[in-house]
């Protein structure tokens, strides 16, 4: 017996120095550090502020995010040390008596019972894995040594638990304190480190999620021999014995999808990615889009963005409300997605005219029949208004003044302001879109239509959207401040958004300027809005195009914008810029007055671009004042009679603003009267855009009531409006309840 373990000593004494001379000419060969610091990792997105809010697969689909060491807490450096390599700080990648032992045992078993492995010389096999052999081995050692040269202990230490195997795809202690635990490996206890640590000698075996008993066994059997060797308290060992596994695996973080999906780009390494996105607002655009689309059928889905003006930073993107919903087209981001704009991109015509003194805010422009293209097109609500003043006609939207507007600006000049200006999709010759440019004839995304109200939000600058921290990409103005302001100007008339905002905005600090849209067919809804500080855009339809009726720009989009808005901080409003002044005008030309011209007001035009031609449409004829229409408005003011802009009101006064009705269970149609004061017959009635009926004289007209929450509006013979708006429920039938009216008019909602 002594001479077979003599016998085997001098067999292992041969090797050793066989493996000694391999050692030495193996040390002598060139060392590359990159087949030990690189490896596939997995690309991390972080927030404005450093929070993770999106994980991605690495290259070989391995989740694997590297850490500091600083960055991995107490425990899991500690433990590690003292379960792999207990005497790590003072080899030199090869722990001598460790080897000895191996080989004693090893020779005593005649077979491999131990690898006398340090943290360096897994750290190697995890670079190259080889097949364990002894040749694998020495190369491992040599190796080992190498690296031992060329990085600090805690060097090593960091890149062995950022590579180590923590069972399926996981690699690294960060992303196994992730997924295990749902917390960081900074966050991570003795327990739990002592957990991670037990997997390394079976990550499958020892996964707590499919064997809890020997994880949990594995786990207590490292802590007991912390506490043996006095590495820990025994309080410490009764409190981390007394911890719980995890009931469940967790995950790693994938928030704001489709941010991160931009945001990572064809990126295909791993590492950090430092992008623009505020969580907090994030949070905002989700939860109001969600509240948004509660009331809409489960096919329209919505998204939005929220940008920095100051920078272009993307603080908030939302491609789909409906993201992780399962429904059809939920997983579409469509803020990418090609929509008809609707009216959206009315202002661009309106901004080329004041900026090339075509116009003024106070212009005069004639809402009557226009032919185009083969059609004369109409407003929203399927009338004209006769004469109405540039801010009129924008803040209105009305879709005959629009087309006269971009005719006199020029389509080609519009056209390039649009495209100046973000809108990158507009790819075809002018001849394509003709009239239907600023009606919705063409094709753009949410995040061209964020990038060209940007440029109205920062007075002519673009600057375009950008998704990643660091240097801001290149700006430029594409026109002077004066004519952005007067856009500016008009589109925050607060009396707009009555209908969904309850209340009229009166303070500078909270107003904005904003846009509808509504596309052809009930297809697309937005509105854009945007002050001084942010530019805030949604979007809301059907992925697969089909149409809604509830997809009305003011109705469904708007709401989400008043509430987005009114939780960001406020914002001082803009200021004249140079160039800008106040300037008398006629009250009906908009023209700088003449003698003959009744009365005046005051409105906003820019200094030496603007048309300072006196009135020519009032006259002194044999002593009395005179009107000389323009011809397109001539035989309209004549056929009408209309008072321009005499002040009278129209008011709703059924349903009054912010009414409720309860519909009751007895069935049947049940109606309510509208009614309206101040209005000259006939006038024509509109329910969330739909019309509703033509009224005349006295005659009540009644509207079928049905759940939700209705604008209700009308237009009378002479062009005058009035918005209300009315919340309908409906009253389930209990045994207590007994039959009452058809409906239940009580007080104003809030």
């Amino acid at each position: 017996m002594r001479g077979s373990f003599r016998r085997l000593l001098q067999a292992a004494a041969v090797s050793a120095v066989l493996a000694g001379g391999a050692f030495l000419f193996l040390a002598s060969l060139p060392y590359s550090e990159d087949t030990i610091t690189r490896w596939p990792t997995s690309p991390v997105l972080l927030d404005r502020k450093g929070g993770v809010f999106a994980v991605f697969l690495s290259g070989d689909s391995e989740w694997s995010i590297p850490v500091p060491l600083g960055a991995m807490g107490k425990w899991l450096p500690l433990v590690a040390v003292e379960v792999e390599d207990r005497r790590f700080r003072d080899h030199g990648g090869i722990d001598w008596a460790a080897l000895l032992r191996a080989t004693v045992q090893n020779a005593r078993a005649g077979r491999v019972v131990s690898g006398a492995s340090t943290i360096t010389s897994q750290l190697v096999r995890l670079s190259e894995p080889r097949q364990r052999t002894v040749k694998t081995k020495i190369l491992e050692f040599t190796a080992a040594v190498k690296t031992e040269r060329h990085f600090s202990k805690d060097r090593i230490l960091e890149l062995y638990l950022n590579r180590a195997p923590f069972g399926g795809n996981i690699r690294g202690v960060e992303a196994a304190a992730r997924i295990y635990f749902s917390k960081s490996a900074a966050e991570v206890s003795l327990a739990e480190a002592a957990l991670l640590v037990g997997m390394l000698r079976g990550p499958s075996v020892y996964r707590p999620d499919r064997n809890p008993e020997a994880a949990v066994a594995r786990r207590n059997s490292i802590l007991a021999s912390l506490a043996d060797r006095g590495v820990i308290t025994p309080e410490q060992l009764r409190q981390a014995l007394a911890e719980k596994l995890p009931p469940s695996r967790g995950s790693l973080p994938a928030r704001a999808w489709h941010f991160a999906l931009a945001a990572l780009g064809d990126r295909k390494e791993g590492g950090t990615i430092r992008t623009t996105l505020e969580s907090s607002v994030q949070a905002l655009l989700e939860r109001t889009l969600a509240s948004a689309l509660s009331s809409m059928p489960p096919e329209v889905t919505a998204a939005g963005i929220v940008l920095d003006n100051d920078t272009g930073d993307i603080l908030a993107y939302s491609g789909n409300g409906r993201l992780g919903s399962g429904l059809p087209g939920s997983w579409v981001d469509c803020a990418r997605s090609h929509r008809s704009p609707g009216s959206a991109l009315k202002p661009f015509a309106y901004l080329a005219a004041f900026d090339r003194g075509i116009l003024t805010p106070s212009s005069l422009l004639a809402d009557t029949p226009l032919a185009f293209s083969g059609q004369a097109p109409r407003n929203f609500d399927l009338t004209y208004r006769g004469p109405v003043t540039a801010r009129t006609a924008l803040a209105d939207s009305l879709n005959v003044p629009a087309v006269r507007v971009l005719r006199a600006a020029g389509p080609e000049l519009v056209l390039d302001l649009l495209r100046n200006a973000g809108f990158r999709s507009l790819v075809y010759p002018t001849g394509h879109y003709g009239d239907s440019l600023i009606l919705g004839g063409c094709e753009v995304t949410l995040l061209q239509m964020a990038e060209g109200y940007g440029v109205l939000a920062t007075l002519g600058i673009r600057r375009q959207p950008r998704f990643l921290g660091g240097e801001g990409l290149p700006e430029r103005r594409i026109l002077p401040e004066a004519a952005p302001f007067l856009v500016a100007d008009i589109l925050k008339d607060t009396g707009r958004l009555l209908p969904v905002h309850g209340r009229r905005i009166e303070h500078r600090r909270d107003w904005f300027a904003f846009k509808t849209g509504t596309s052809y067919g009930y297809r697309d809804a937005w509105t854009a809005a945007y002050n001084p500080r942010h530019t805030v855009v949604v979007w809301m339809g059907d992925p697969s195009g089909a149409p809604h009726p509830e997809l009305v720009g003011l109705s469904a989009a708007a709401p989400a914008i008043v509430e987005v808005l009114r939780a960001l901080p406020a914002s001082d409003w803009y200021e004249p810029p140079a160039g800008v002044e106040s300037r008398t005008v006629c009250t009906l030309s908009g023209a700088p007055p003449s003698p003959a011209c009744p009365s005046t007001r005051t409105e906003y035009a820019i200094a030496g671009i603007s048309s300072t031609t006196p009135c020519t449409m009032h006259a002194i004829r044999n002593g009395t004042p005179a009107v000389r229409w323009p011809a397109e408005l001539e035989e309209f003011a004549l056929r009408r009679s209309l008072e321009f802009e005499t002040g009278r009101a129209v008011s709703i006064v059924s349903p009054l603003p912010g009414s409720r009705y309860f519909l009751t269970p007895l069935g049947g149609e049940q109606k309510t009267a509208l009614k309206a004061e101040g209005a000259v017959p006939p006038v024509y009635w509109f329910v969330g855009g739909t019309f509703a009926g033509r009224q005349e004289g006295n005659t009540p007209l009644f509207w079928s009531l049905r759940k939700g929450r209705h604008t209700v509006s009308l237009v009378d013979s002479r062009g005058r409006t009035a918005s209300s708006w009315v919340i309908v429920e409906a009253i389930e039938r209990g045994p207590e309840q007994r039959p009452g009216p058809s409906s239940l008019l009580l007080t104003p909602a809030d």
